[in-house]
């Protein structure tokens, strides 16, 4: 495989690794409310389908950034080993599963309008919860460079055949 293919792939396992520390700030600051919440939730059948969403689409985010982590490094160290077929599609599936997860995440995240999530009101007192959701809307423009950079992948790959 070309150099430079190899190298893009150690960039996007780069990424990767900045996404999963982004993920887990946000998921740590979101556990710290954790408790209290699933006492809310045993009152308001609101609140725990809110705390399941933020479940599901906080651990979405973690298994995609996951996911990119171990193609690329797979793609960049050992891509020899890899039969001819799968070098091809592993791009694009991952450019699935990303652009999937992160319109999945953004969806519960943004505000009602669903395109901007950084507009949302920092709540009072509840500095941690600003801090993950701080790092939610991080990590979605993290999960965005990683789809530019897996399109790339799968560009260079397939139309150079390399």
């Amino acid at each position: 495989m070309a150099l430079p293919l190899r190298l893009l792939h150690l960039a996007q396992a780069a990424l990767s690794l900045y996404a999963a520390s982004t993920s887990y700030t946000a998921i740590t600051n979101l556990q710290k409310y954790e408790a209290t919440t699933k006492k809310l939730a045993k009152w308001s059948g609101t609140v725990e389908e809110q705390l399941q969403k933020t479940r599901t689409t906080q651990g979405t985010g973690a298994v995609t950034i996951l996911l990119s982590l171990l193609t690329s490094s797979t793609l960049a160290l050992i891509p020899g080993s890899l039969p001819r077929w799968l070098l091809f599609m592993a791009s694009p599936a991952v450019v699935l599963v990303s652009a999937v997860a992160r319109q999945y995440i953004k969806g519960f995240w943004a505000n009602g309008d669903g395109k901007s999530v950084g507009t949302r009101v920092p709540l009072p007192n509840m500095e941690d919860y600003n801090r993950a959701q701080r790092a939610t809307e991080e990590l979605l423009q993290v999960l965005q460079w990683l789809e530019y950079s897996w399109v790339g992948a799968a560009f260079v790959r397939g139309v150079l055949a390399w």
